[in-house]
């Protein structure tokens, strides 16, 4: 071969090598996506934990939700210390007035009751709202005055003043402010400490999400009285009816709430699509489903495609 063509075609060659071989193989380089963090309502907590699993196993996703309740998340969203937050009030039961500001963007995910719950085997309770009221200001102390058998009543309530849950049971007792039970009750945190204590105290009487009720057959819900003067129990028919139709229906169970993600219209940037993609999923077929499999109620149709829309128009 004449030399001057070899020189021709070997140095190509070489410095191709060289690119290849001689600096190592560098595979294509892909930016992680960003983990991203949320706080607020204990209610959805149970459901976020296990969206947020599936999102990790399948799409390779990091989401982690701190449930400390509804008031104290909005509060880290505000300062910023989360990209998110998870709340159950809405404007019947004390939304946060700086939620109301633009540029806060609230979608609701998923939705179920709250439960006047109690230890007490063979009793069967209905209450009206002036019984509950009496119950929780400690002028009912023993069963025996709801027409059971005598044990003595102990009253459980939330701690967190800022409780969504505690909010909307407020909102049902249509209480108007200052004290609203007897000093002598005992407080817990969360859901999670709620149905604890309430398992471990024979007679105790308490608050919190039915999905906080699986798995604990020695705890009853009560009946409570709806509207229209009807007693109904939270179970899935009643709930349904409740969100779907409506409050002054004689099968419509009293004390519904649904639960929003809340999270700032700009300003996320990557964590946003994160965040995005994880709430397209929770609002999917899928993601209903698994939630009505852990116990909340699904979104009513048009509650539903209302959150898709807004979560479609939002760009982060």
């Amino acid at each position: 071969m004449n030399q001057r063509l070899w020189w021709w075609w070997a140095v190509p060659g070489a410095l191709i090598a060289w690119a290849v071989f001689g600096r190592g193989w560098q595979p294509p380089t892909t930016r992680p996506r960003p983990a991203v963090f949320g706080a607020g309502a204990t209610f959805p907590a149970p459901l976020y934990a296990r969206w947020f699993s599936a999102l990790q196993v399948r799409e390779g996703l990091s989401l982690s939700y701190d449930p400390v309740d509804s008031g104290q998340g909005v509060d880290q969203l505000v300062a910023r210390l989360v990209d998110f937050a998870g709340s159950d009030r809405d404007s019947k039961t004390g939304m946060d007035a700086r939620l109301a500001d633009p540029r806060w963007l609230r979608i609701p995910v998923t939705a179920g009751a709250i439960a006047v719950a109690y230890n007490q085997p063979n009793c069967q309770l209905q209450l009206s709202r002036a019984q509950l009221r009496l119950i929780l200001n400690g002028r009912i102390r023993n069963y025996q005055q709801l027409g059971c058998s005598p044990f003595p009543i102990t009253v459980l309530v939330r701690s967190d003043a800022s409780s969504g849950t505690t909010a909307n049971l407020l909102a049902y007792l249509q209480h108007s402010g200052g004290a609203w039970h007897a000093s002598t009750v005992n407080r817990v945190v969360s859901n999670d400490a709620m149905v604890t204590a309430l398992a471990q105290q024979p007679g105790a009487v308490g608050y919190l999400e039915t999905v906080y009720l699986n798995g604990r057959p020695g705890l009853r819900a009560a009946a409570l009285q709806n509207a229209s003067g009807a007693f109904v129990r939270p179970d899935d028919k009643a709930i349904q009816i409740a969100l779907e139709q409506d409050e002054r229906d004689p099968g419509a169970y009293p004390l519904t709430t649904y639960s929003w993600l809340v999270m700032p219209r700009r300003g996320l940037g990557a964590k946003g699509v994160v965040l995005k993609q994880a709430i397209a999923y929770g609002l999917s077929p899928s993601g209903q489903a698994s939630a009505r499999t852990l116990g909340y109620a699904a979104l009513p149709n048009a509650v539903l495609q209302s959150a898709r829309r807004s979560l479609e128009a939002w760009h982060p």
